[in-house]
C-alpha cells in the first residue's frame, strides 16, 4: 500500500514535470501564442516551495507594512489617465497601452472586496506588471518579458517565475537573431533586482500623478535605466529622453 501510494505520488510529479517541460517549450517556440501554449506554466504554483517563497515575500517588512494599511483596488480609468499631466504614471500608463492599441484595463468589479492577505498580494501582483513594464521602459516583447521575469525570478525566486523565464531563455535556440536582446534584457532584469529588492511594496496608487522620473529617482534606478538594452522605448512611447 505504502509502495502504490509513492509510486503515484513519483506519477502525478512526472506527469505535472512533462507538462511544464512542454509548455515551456511550445512557448519558446511561439510566444505569441502564450495564453494556449502557457496553461501549464503554473503548475509549479501548487507546491510547497511556490508557498513558502510566498510567504517569505509576504513576511518582508515593507510589504507587511503595505498589506496593513492596503492601497485602494479602485485605479482611474483610462480616460482619467489620459487626463493626468504629461509624463506622470498615469498619463505614461495610458500613452503605452494607447500605443500597443491595448484599450481597457483589469475590469475592477471583478476584484472581490474582501481578500486574504495572499490573495490581495496576487491581484495585485498581476496589475502592477503594466507600472513595472511602464516604469522599467519595457516593450511588449520576448526580450522586454524577459527583463521583467528576470526581475521577478531574480528577487523573489518563486517557481513560476523561473519557469516562465525559461521560456524566455529558450528562445533564442529558436530564433537566434533574439538571443542576444534578450539575454541583455535578462542581465538589464538581474541588475535592476540588485538595486531594488522589489517592486511591489511602492504605494504607486497614491502617485498616479508624480512623474515617472520622479519614482524612478525615488526608486534609485534613474542611472541604471541609462544602461538598458531599451532605452529608446522612453521617447518612442512617452516623448522623452532618460536625464
Amino acid at each position: 500500500m505504502v509502495t502504490e501510494q509513492k509510486n503515484y505520488v513519483r506519477s502525478s510529479f512526472s506527469e505535472g514535470v512533462t507538462k511544464l517541460g512542454i509548455s515551456i517549450l511550445q512557448t519558446a517556440k511561439q510566444p505569441e501564442r502564450i495564453f494556449q501554449h502557457g496553461r501549464y506554466l503554473g503548475i509549479p504554483g501548487s507546491t510547497k516551495l511556490q508557498k513558502e517563497c510566498i510567504e517569505r515575500i509576504l513576511a518582508t517588512p515593507k510589504v507587511k507594512n503595505l498589506l496593513a494599511n492596503r492601497p485602494s483596488q479602485k485605479w482611474p480609468d483610462l480616460e482619467q489617465m489620459a487626463a493626468m499631466p504629461k509624463g506622470s504614471l498615469g498619463w505614461c500608463v495610458h500613452r503605452r497601452l494607447e500605443k500597443l492599441g491595448i484599450c481597457f484595463l483589469v475590469d475592477q468589479s471583478q476584484i472581490p472586496e474582501s481578500q486574504t492577505d495572499e490573495e490581495f498580494a496576487g491581484t495585485r501582483a498581476f496589475r502592477l506588471h503594466d507600472i513595472h513594464h511602464t516604469i522599467l521602459g519595457l516593450p511588449i516583447t520576448v526580450a522586454g518579458e524577459a527583463a521583467a521575469t528576470a526581475f521577478y525570478a531574480s528577487t523573489g525566486s518563486v517557481p513560476t517565475d523561473i519557469g516562465i523565464l525559461s521560456s524566455w531563455m529558450l528562445r533564442g535556440a529558436f530564433e537566434p537573431g533574439e538571443r542576444r536582446l534578450i539575454w541583455d534584457a535578462i542581465g538589464f532584469g538581474i541588475a535592476v533586482g540588485q538595486k531594488v529588492p522589489e517592486l511591489f511594496s511602492p504605494r504607486w496608487e497614491e502617485g498616479w500623478e508624480k512623474s515617472i522620473t520622479d519614482w524612478q529617482d525615488e526608486l534609485g534606478i534613474s542611472e541604471l535605466l541609462k544602461t538598458s538594452p531599451f532605452q529608446e522605448e522612453f521617447a518612442n512611447i512617452y516623448g522623452f529622453n532618460l536625464k
